[in-house]
């Protein structure tokens, strides 16, 4: 492994040249002349341990130049030299610019070595405890997963896709920390560890709940808090999983929670990807499947929902007017049934009770009175219909 790299940053170029005799042999280091070149070192991928910066520099002052290195570089030490040691010089260095130490012109060797090696202790401190603490991090989130893989295999599947879905949004979004956002969602289910394993089955089955098993099942999130909130650093995920069911206008798990824009922008978007991860049946989305999620408003950031449908629904051709102008027949569960759907089959209960008949377009009302039966009765499936040709009405 290479020695960690000094930056000394000056607009006299014949000051770093004097600093390169000086200091030779002493330390692994590089020059910048003036602010812009340093920033575009980093830029291009250097990697400094420390940066030295004179205070007096055109373009940008040593201040200026040190927070910018601190906003591309968190880990780096600066350090400040200068000939105009006035006390507001010092308190800006330090306040905005992340000073560790703070030097005069002319500054002797032996200070300036030791202040450099001061320094490189820092950033070993620095980047030490940063490694075990993302070790410690991707060991224990390891250790979650696999639980949950092994616990029930098509839950685990899920959280993936759901994952894989905030990927693709987080940049679209701007959603500022997206590894967050994606860990959340892989361990949005990690609850699920307390449920009792009849229950976890008819959930992986997508099988309907007794009243009480469905509160069980809704407190989950408060048992995946507790856990993922003992991982260092990750008690803002902890915090959006807890809040992954509370609805937008207040209701929802749990009772005493946020509502509206209190609600962590991440907890919003699981509110979203966890009812459209009930409804879609592989990683294709469409904008149908946002329209059924819009017959529950109250239940989600609006605004948030359109920009996460530009960023996932794609075009489902079986409704493309032009290309099937006669629609396209298909078999189907009735999960996957959707508004403006053309029944080809009776939609009938096991103990013969006809809920739709066939020969007509489902409409939203018709849909929702399904749902409901859904949770309290078993239904032939699949069923026949016809998909796309944009009708809406009874057939012709």
């Amino acid at each position: 492994m290479e020695d960690p790299v000094v930056l000394f940053v000056d607009d006299d170029e014949n000051l770093l040249m004097g600093l390169k005799r000086r200091l030779r042999g002493k330390f692994n280091f590089d020059t910048a002349i003036g602010p812009l070149e340093a920033i575009a070192k980093i830029k291009d991928g250097a990697r400094y341990a420390v940066c030295v910066a004179d205070m007096r520099m055109p373009e940008m002052d040593g201040v200026q130049l040190l927070a910018e290195v601190a906003k591309l570089s968190p880990d780096t030490v600066g350090m400040m030299l200068t000939g105009n040691a006035d006390q507001k010089t010092a308190v800006e260095a330090i306040n905005q610019g992340r000073i560790f130490r703070f030097f005069n012109k002319p500054c002797e060797d032996d200070e300036l070595i030791t202040g450099v090696s001061a320094g490189l202790r820092q950033y070993q401190l620095i980047t030490a405890e940063k490694a075990l603490i993302e070790q410690t991090l991707a060991g224990s989130v390891k250790v979650l997963t696999e639980v949950l893989a092994q616990l029930n295999p098509t839950i685990f599947g899920k959280a993936m896709r759901a994952k894989r879905w905030c990927d693709r949004i987080a940049g679209p979004i701007g959603y500022p920390h997206p590894w967050e956002l994606g860990l959340a969602a892989l361990l949005a289910p990690i609850g699920y560890v307390s449920l009792p394993p009849d229950i976890l089955a008819r959930l992986g089955e997508d099988k309907a709940l007794q009243p009480l098993e469905r509160d069980v099942v809704r407190r989950t999130p408060e048992v995946a808090r507790n856990l993922i909130s003992h991982i260092p650093r990750l008690e803002q995920v902890a915090q959006i999983v807890y809040l992954q069911y509370r609805d937008y206008d207040g209701s929802g798990f749990p009772a005493d929670g946020p509502q509206g824009q209190d609600i962590p922008l991440g907890s919003r978007i699981l509110r979203i990807l966890n009812d459209l991860g009930k409804i879609v049946e592989s990683d294709l989305v469409v904008q149908q499947h946002f329209e059924e999620l819009r017959q529950k408003p109250k239940r989600y950031d609006l605004a948030l929902l359109d920009k996460i449908e530009l960023a996932l629904a794609d075009i489902d051709p079986s409704y493309d007017q032009s290309t099937f102008p006669e629609g396209t027949e298909h078999d189907i569960y009735l999960k996957h049934l959707r508004m403006g759907d053309f029944l080809m089959t009776d939609i009938e209960t096991r103990d013969g009770h006809v809920l739709l008949t066939h020969g007509n377009y489902v409409s939203e009302v018709q849909l929702q009175r399904l749902r409901v039966f859904q949770k309290l009765h078993q239904f032939h499936e699949p069923i026949r219909i016809r998909r796309g040709g944009g009708g809406t009405g009874a057939e012709e």
